[in-house]
């Protein structure tokens, strides 16, 4: 290790949460250092299917999604930079009559907080989506129009160039060895390269976050998941919708670019294991056969896994830590974080610079699951 760095906040991870908390955080005058394991952009941020997803959220997440699909409305033009972002709704096709009355439960939450979310008949989910199997059987559909999807590949880059250019420092291929604590309170990140010393950190590693808080004695429940996705070869536009059902366990969206996603269901993992595996195939295959036959001769031209890290509630966490000073947390998003990352990185700001978020984050603490898991 060589020298000592000052800043105003050192922020851990250089995903979609610490590439838009360091952003912001910048926008707010603050000199930030951001330290990244490997590059920015290269784990679940830029390995999830992009969705950008209201519907079928936890009350707890509800308000937080919401707001930050209101910011990515203009991210684009505030970043400067294209990030394939498009509203061409979400929609979930009911087909389970076990699991209906749970989601029009849902549906009627989301309804009463102030989501345009609305049941479609089989008919009008079927108008929505023509090419679905004709004989699959159908109770309707719930959906979103305000919801989209964007290329992850780009929506971390397009954070990290915009935070440089106010001035963040971005440490790429310099993973953390250990946070130092002194008299209740982190004073420094240290690096083979450097100390990096500051007031606040920030710690968004995503999947390697719980084993970065055991370092200075804290940790939350969280189980790292492994998912899989696959893209075929362009296609010309069939749907414009992130599409999920119940029928099958896979998702798929369709990129600007023609070839459509599917996302295989996340797995308990426990080697960080991202290797794509010979079931993730199968899988997409059974659920292509039964939304989308068209899609039985097309050629799969790429495959990648990423991890995740999920809490029991599948609630994320944004949160100071209890007992340590100096010391914020985003992690386990659960699968479903790529839409919050926006909301996120700003209520961090918020609270690191001007004292609280302007949003209540008390349903997303870190010690809700104190007295049950820990």
């Amino acid at each position: 290790m060589v020298g000592v760095r000052e800043a105003a906040v050192v922020v851990i991870g250089g995903g979609i949460m610490g590439c838009a908390t360091a952003y912001e955080l910048a926008k707010k005058g603050q000199s930030v250092i951001l330290l990244e394991k490997g590059f920015v952009g290269a784990e679940a941020s830029g390995r999830n299917g992009g969705g950008v997803r209201q519907q079928k959220r936890d009350p707890a997440e509800l308000p937080l999604a919401m707001a930050s699909v209101k910011i990515w409305q203009g991210l684009r033009d505030e970043l400067d930079w294209e990030l394939e972002y498009r509203q061409g709704g979400n929609i979930h096709i009911l087909g389970n009559p076990d699991r209906y009355d749970f989601f029009i439960d849902q549906l009627q939450s989301s309804q009463k907080a102030g989501l345009n979310v609305r049941l479609l008949s089989p008919e009008e989910t079927r108008k929505l989506l023509p090419i679905l199997r004709k004989d699959l059987d159908l109770l309707g559909a719930t959906y979103c129009p305000s919801d989209g999807n964007a290329n992850p590949l780009f929506v971390c880059k397009a954070y990290a160039k915009a935070a440089q250019k106010l001035g963040v420092e971005i440490r790429e291929n310099e993973p953390l060895q250990r946070l130092v604590v002194k008299s209740g309170r982190v004073i420094a990140a240290e690096t083979a390269q450097a100390e990096y010393r500051a007031p606040d950190f920030v710690v968004a590693a995503g999947a390697w976050s719980r084993p970065i808080c055991h370092q200075i004695g804290l940790d939350f429940p969280v189980v790292v998941k492994r998912s899989q996705l696959m893209v075929t070869e362009p296609l010309p536009p069939v749907f414009s919708e992130f599409v999920s059902a119940d029928q099958c366990s896979c998702y798929f969206r369709q990129a600007l670019s023609g070839g459509i996603h599917i996302g295989i269901p996340s797995a308990p993992i426990e080697d960080f294991n991202k290797t794509t595996s010979y079931d993730a195939f199968k899988i997409a295959g059974q659920s292509c056969m039964t939304l989308f036959p068209f899609l039985e001769k097309v050629n799969i031209v790429h495959c990648w896994a990423g991890l995740t890290n999920w809490t029991p509630d599948a609630v994320c966490i944004i949160d100071k830590a209890p007992d340590v000073e100096g010391c914020y947390l985003t992690a386990g998003h659960s699968g479903h974080g790529f839409c919050m990352g926006p909301i996120t990185g700003r209520l961090l700001a918020e609270w690191i610079v001007d004292g609280k978020p302007s949003m209540d984050l008390s349903a997303v603490r870190w010690t809700r699951f104190n007295d049950i898991y820990l």
